[in-house]
């Protein structure tokens, strides 16, 4: 029996968002893993906190580079066949990783794998809005979100083990024949469905983004997405775990496992968010309105965590920092009711742009503030190069949380 839109969720969920998924762990299991190799690459290659930093970035400048071509190719081609193609790109750029021998060549391989899977959030959402019934695809995106973290728990503590077991290169090539067969799966399994509306051309698709860039719901909803977006990525991605060690005291193993414990968080966090905004919506409570309060937890764990009264509890801040930093993202189930599905791509791309290239300039930035002091006593570095890097990010949201309760949608 051939799965369409009209087939029982069940059936939808198994033949067409399970292979989806399995990409979006490899997302997020490539994304995070330098938080746990970061000291076999600073041993091998003696690098500094902002050396680190812009090693780990690369990543999100391609993926951000790469936001607004995936949302012409997810409305002109279908999720199915742009998530299949990227995904090619990343499994090479994984055992190019695995060779390399210098810096450089490390960060140009982790550019590449952060071009392939650039796709890897959008091509799920647009799955949901094409697949989905309308008052589901909030919590349709938060489950697929949730699926994300797992990909962030394997980062944690049994990547930690493997690398330990197998060294960090090897690792990586095991990573890119994952990523190749995942791609795979996706071509082979999911049935064909195109971009959601008639096939247009360049012109008409850069009309239509332009048509995106001009609306004010747009403008209300990017800022406080990719503020937030940024921030916790970068933070989760790379600093969490330096953080955990030489600010919480915690030895590399027990920073690991904190980190799977913050992973575990953000997946509960981002399906329990989509699943209430989607019982709101049937209540009519708009998701806007929804947003404006859900934000707000995440600011107070990084206040927390500036303020310094975060080092003593580092467990609950890791998994507090899980549940409440991808909360906004549930911000872009609001594009396919308001711009329709056939835009819904590119609106979700263009915000997620910005996001990421935020989350480049945040991964490089907190690396560059604190290697304005001296290492910490531990060898480590300094507690206070942290809180002056995170409460520059925290500025940032704050401003920008402002600015999302004062817009108003229309004129």
């Amino acid at each position: 029996m051939t799965t369409t839109p009209e087939s029982p969720l069940p059936r939808i969920v198994l033949h067409v968002m399970t292979p989806f998924a399995a990409g979006y762990v490899m997302v997020w299991l490539l994304r995070s893993v330098n938080a746990v190799v970061a000291p076999d690459l600073v041993r091998d290659l003696g690098l500094s906190a902002s050396g680190l930093g812009l090693l780990t970035a690369a990543y999100f400048f391609t993926y951000a580079a790469m936001q607004l071509p995936v949302g012409l190719l997810l409305d002109r081609f279908g999720p199915r066949r742009t998530q299949s193609g990227l995904f090619l790109f990343s499994a090479i750029g994984c055992l190019g990783f695995a060779v390399s021998q210098d810096e450089l060549s490390l960060t140009l391989s982790r550019a590449l794998i952060g071009l392939g899977l650039a796709g890897g959030l959008m091509t799920g959402f647009k799955t949901v809005a094409l697949w989905f019934p309308r008052d589901k695809v909030a919590m349709g995106n938060g489950c697929y979100m949730a699926v994300g973290g797992l990909g962030a728990v394997l980062a944690a503590t049994p990547s930690s083990l493997l690398v330990q077991e197998i060294g960090w290169r090897p690792a990586f090539v095991l990573f890119g024949a994952l990523t190749f067969a995942t791609a795979a799966l996706i071509y082979l399994v999911v049935p064909e469905r195109g971009g959601g509306g008639k096939i247009e051309t360049f012109p008409e698709q850069l009309r239509g983004l332009g048509r995106v860039v001009h609306d004010r719901v747009f403008w209300k909803v990017t800022p406080i997405v990719a503020t937030s977006n940024a921030t916790a990525l970068a933070v989760q991605s790379l600093w969490l775990g330096p953080w955990l060690v030489d600010v919480g005291g915690l030895s590399r193993g027990e920073a690991a496992n904190y980190l799977m414990a913050c992973s575990l968080g953000f997946a509960v966090g981002v399906a329990s968010a989509g699943s209430l905004i989607s019982w709101l919506r049937r209540h009519d409570i708009d998701t806007l309105t929804v947003i404006s309060y859900g934000v707000l937890p995440f600011l107070v764990v990084q206040a927390l965590m500036v303020g310094g009264l975060a080092a003593d509890f580092p467990l609950l801040i890791a998994i507090a920092y899980g549940l409440t930093g991808q909360v906004a993202t549930m911000a872009l189930a609001k594009y396919p009711e308001h711009f329709g599905v056939a835009l819904a791509g590119r609106a979700s791309t263009a915000t997620n742009l910005v996001a990421f290239l935020l989350a480049f300039s945040c991964q490089y930035a907190v690396g560059w503030v604190i290697d304005f002091w001296p290492p910490g006593t531990n060898g480590g570095y300094h507690p206070d190069g942290y809180r002056a890097a995170f409460a520059g990010a925290l500025a940032i949201q704050v401003a920008s949380y402002f600015w999302y309760l004062g817009f108003r949608e229309r004129r």
